[in-house]
């Protein structure tokens, strides 16, 4: 019994990890995407207002490395995604219906909307 109880435990701490995974990533998503729209109106605002062209040049190349750290948090997330639906699977039974799992399932189901 005790070895079940810990086996549980264990599956429902890996659930945890690997949902606590996905959030992050999807939240560090949004953070690349919001950096990006103000940056874009950020250069738009200095080409309307005719500034210097080396510094729109500097406020484009950090626009681009946002972009190219969105395409590398999007891989991330796909793959966290795919741990985390390997994970629900594997641990669906012995969890039972906890919060993570639910919330889990959740984000699973709006992922493939």
């Amino acid at each position: 019994r005790e070895n079940a109880e810990s086996a549980m435990a264990e599956e429902a701490k890996k659930l945890k990890i690997k949902l606590g995974v996905v959030k992050r990533t999807m939240k560090e998503r949004a953070s690349y995407e919001k950096e990006i729209e103000t940056q874009g109106t950020k250069v738009e605002t200095m080409k309307s207002e005719g500034k210097d062209a080396h510094d729109i040049k500097q406020q484009e190349e950090v626009q681009k490395e946002a972009k190219a750290c969105l395409v590398d948090t999007d891989r991330r997330l796909e793959k966290a995604f795919e741990d985390l639906e390997d994970t629900v699977t594997e641990v669906a039974g012995a969890v039972g219906e906890s919060e993570d799992l639910a919330e889990a399932k959740k984000l699973l189901e709006a992922r493939s909307g």
